[in-house]
């Protein structure tokens, strides 16, 4: 086995920082981030993109640790309100981060008690046969295999100096340097907090958490905008590799390349998004008024672009409308061919399949 790997504090990483490495992507970024946040401020469909972003980044977060089926999946079970191990993932990773909202909301700084709350929610209900250690940080050396070889890939530092390491961290989240912008302060906090590995089990998902909630704190997105699992994963094996490069040659100016490139791909992904999902709802809410004028028809159809399978209970709970009202409203949208049923007779499905396609 490798030895424990003997980790710097983050302010190490400044001096191996080089801006002219990664000027390029910066720009890339921070402009094309901004276009993205201004059209879905603008946008009507601000609530439903902001809605499905967070599931689906809750989704590809997760199916990373190799937990998740598909999405498709994943959104039938939670229209259906059936518990499974997957969604009960999916479930706990939305409470964390929100969790995490709420304490920089309350406290305006990160903390410890916060990270190791969003840790104890993201893994309770004994979803995987945690252990006693959920909500505390690690008091056993772990390792990261290789997928392919099965081979110890990385050791991370002993559990003797994971506290220090993670109280240096938090220090820095809340005081980052002033030199570095937000995004690349972002990229270094989340590869320390990788190479740290402060838990036996859940760190990358809370990594990613921090992402986003590092971008919140620092006022970059006012709300859960901006989400990078989906990214990540579709590159995970050169996220992986530059994560180890800079634990063996400090590669820091790589790894920033590579974050800030994964924020760029995903805003400009984004913002078309945006345009084709308003493009979605207006062509469809004009075949609702063309052919039925029925403003309750209307509104059901509304719950499908907030999250796109759902049964007649799943839309009562979100409108408040009679199950008799919502029915007589789904066999219109059925017949419009808007969204389609799997014709079971008890707790039907309706999926809107042009909205899956887009999110």
């Amino acid at each position: 086995m490798k030895e424990p790997f003997k980790a710097e504090f983050i302010e190490s990483a400044l001096e191996k920082l080089d801006k002219r490495e990664y000027f390029d992507e910066l720009i890339d970024a921070t402009s094309h981030m901004g276009i993205y946040l201004t059209a879905l401020k603008r946008s009507i469909a601000e609530e439903s993109c902001t809605r499905s972003m967070l599931w689906k980044e809750n989704f590809h977060s997760t199916s990373m640790e190799g937990t998740c089926t598909s999405l498709e999946e994943s959104l039938e079970n939670k229209a259906a309100n059936e518990t499974s191990t997957n969604n009960r993932d999916l479930e706990n990773y939305t409470n964390a981060l929100n969790r995490g909202v709420s304490y920089l909301i309350r406290d305006g700084r990160f903390s410890e008690e916060m990270i190791l709350e969003m840790h104890r929610i993201l893994l309770s209900g004994d979803v995987h046969k945690t252990s006693e250690n959920t909500g505390r940080y690690r008091t056993k050396q772990n390792y990261i295999k290789d997928e392919a070889t099965k081979d110890v890939s990385f050791t991370p530092p002993a559990p003797a100096n994971v506290k220090k390491l993670m109280d240096n961290l938090i220090g820095y989240m809340n005081n980052p340097s002033p030199k570095q912008r937000n995004l690349v302060n972002a990229a270094l906090i989340h590869a320390q907090f990788e190479t740290i590995h402060p838990f036996e089990d859940g760190n990358g998902r809370i990594g990613r958490m921090i992402i986003v909630l590092y971008l919140f704190y620092t006022h970059e997105i006012d709300r859960l905008y901006l989400f990078l699992s989906e990214a990540i994963e579709k590159e995970k094996y050169r996220y992986y590799k530059l994560l180890n490069d800079i634990r063996s040659n400090g590669a820091w100016n790589e790894w920033v390349k590579f974050f800030l490139d994964i924020v760029d791909k995903q805003s400009v992904k984004y913002s078309e998004n945006i345009a084709k999902i308003e493009k979605l709802y207006a062509r469809s809410t004009q075949v609702i008024d063309e052919k039925c004028s029925s403003k309750i028809a209307k509104q059901v159809f509304e719950c499908f672009f907030k999250m796109p399978i759902h049964t007649t209970k799943s839309i009562a709970k979100e409108t408040g409308l009679s199950n008799t009202a919502i029915n007589r409203a789904l066999d219109k949208l059925v017949e419009f061919n808007l969204v389609f049923s799997n014709q079971q007779k008890r707790n039907t499905l309706y999926v809107f399949y042009e909205l899956m396609d887009l999110i």
